[in-house]
């Protein structure tokens, strides 16, 4: 399923999920969930599967939404939102440092995977993402359209 829309439709499809989720913190993991299986491909459920989570993982989501509108200096694929997405997650779940870590130990791997392709886009949109997905666990899931305008659009806040 093709969302297009780039930043904009990115921003408006997290509106909806933060308007659909339960009040509290239930409603908070059902938030970050959804938005990690939808636009980043992070299905829990398959980690019993190591190999298909992880090729999952580094592969095109259910949902995309292009590159339009985001900022250049996050972009290094057609679908920035979900290595963003990806790493919101991680934020939420890990505490910083952890989190940290995890997205040095990925883009070492994507490294070693794209024969010696670095990604400093992937850097910069994954610490946003981690810091993001602090807030949202702080803030719940209302906070996040918001911080994606602010951080990731090339025109700030809508």
């Amino acid at each position: 399923m093709e969302a297009g829309g780039g930043v904009q439709g990115f921003i408006q499809a997290v509106e909806r999920l933060a308007e659909e989720a339960p009040a509290g913190w239930r409603g908070t993991v059902t938030f970050i969930l959804q938005m990690a299986d939808a636009y980043a491909y992070i299905r829990l459920r398959d980690l019993a599967h190591p190999l298909r989570f992880l090729r999952q993982m580094a592969g095109r989501p259910p949902v995309q939404f292009g590159t339009e509108g985001f900022r250049p200096e996050l972009v290094d694929d057609p679908n920035p939102a979900r290595h963003y997405t990806a790493f919101v997650f991680v934020g939420f779940w890990l505490p910083y440092p952890l989190a940290l870590a995890v997205l040095w130990l990925w883009e070492i791997a994507g490294f070693f995977r794209y024969r010696g392709h670095w990604s400093w886009p992937d850097l910069r949109n994954g610490r946003l993402g981690i810091r993001h997905g602090r807030m949202v666990r702080l803030a719940g899931p209302f906070i996040l359209p918001t911080l994606i305008a602010r951080d990731l659009a090339t025109s700030g806040p809508v």
